[in-house]
């Protein structure tokens, strides 16, 4: 063998022996995780590493409730109050009621009061007196009312006529009512007028107004309307 064969196999047997070693090693490791397995200590690992997390719940403590300070002390006064004194009691004299005899001099010595009776005195009655032109009433009469004609109403009022003393009919009356409202408001509307002439009584030789004496009927009849 030559010398540089031999330096080659002597760098070759050092690499050979180091991976037998490494071999060795990785088969021991094998051998040692199926032992592990074979005995359950992977098991154990596995249960200590997985053992459950325990939770507990802690209670909040509570912080503890302030001090209330005490109430102030009452205020002391220099001078105590004066001490209470009820007033005194007042009696007051009543005088004593009056006897009966007493009551009957006092009744006897005031004579009734006789209230005189009031008297009711009756006004004048109006005068009376003059005379109705009945010309006058004949030439001036209301106009026959066309709801009373459509109504077929007729009928006679008896008035009584004032005659002033300017001989004219200014006032009026109804005595007796024709039995229609609307009749008799329009005689009482045409008294009233003026238009009516008259006669009124004098008075020392003056002429003076005067309700007169004798009643006048005034009639509406449904033929003088047609």
């Amino acid at each position: 063998m030559s010398y540089l064969s031999q330096s080659s196999y002597r760098r070759q047997q050092p690499q050979s022996s180091g991976r037998l070693v490494g071999i060795a090693v990785v088969i021991l490791l094998h051998v040692g995780v199926i032992y592990a397995l074979a005995t359950g200590l992977a098991q154990k690992a596995v249960s200590v590493i997985a053992d459950p997390i325990k939770t507990e719940i802690i209670e909040e403590i509570a912080p503890p409730p302030e001090e209330v300070p005490p109430p102030p002390p009452p205020p002391k006064f220099d001078t105590p109050p004066p001490p209470f004194i009820p007033p005194p009691e007042i009696q007051i004299s009543q005088p004593p009621p009056p006897t009966s005899t007493a009551i009957q001099t006092t009744t006897a010595e005031r004579p009734p009061v006789v209230q005189p009776p009031t008297r009711m005195v009756a006004p004048p009655p109006p005068p009376t007196g003059g005379k109705i032109d009945v010309k006058s009433l004949a030439r001036n009469r209301p106009e026959y009312p066309a709801q009373s004609i459509r109504l077929e109403e007729a009928g006679t009022t008896v008035m009584r006529l004032y005659c002033n003393a300017d001989g004219r009919i200014s006032d009026a009356t109804i005595e007796k009512s024709s039995g229609f409202e609307r009749l008799d408001q329009a005689w009482m509307k045409e008294a009233k007028r003026g238009r009516w002439r008259c006669e009124p009584p004098t008075v020392d030789g003056k002429p003076q107004g005067a309700w007169i004496p004798s009643m006048v009927p005034l009639t509406f009849r449904l033929e003088d309307a047609r």
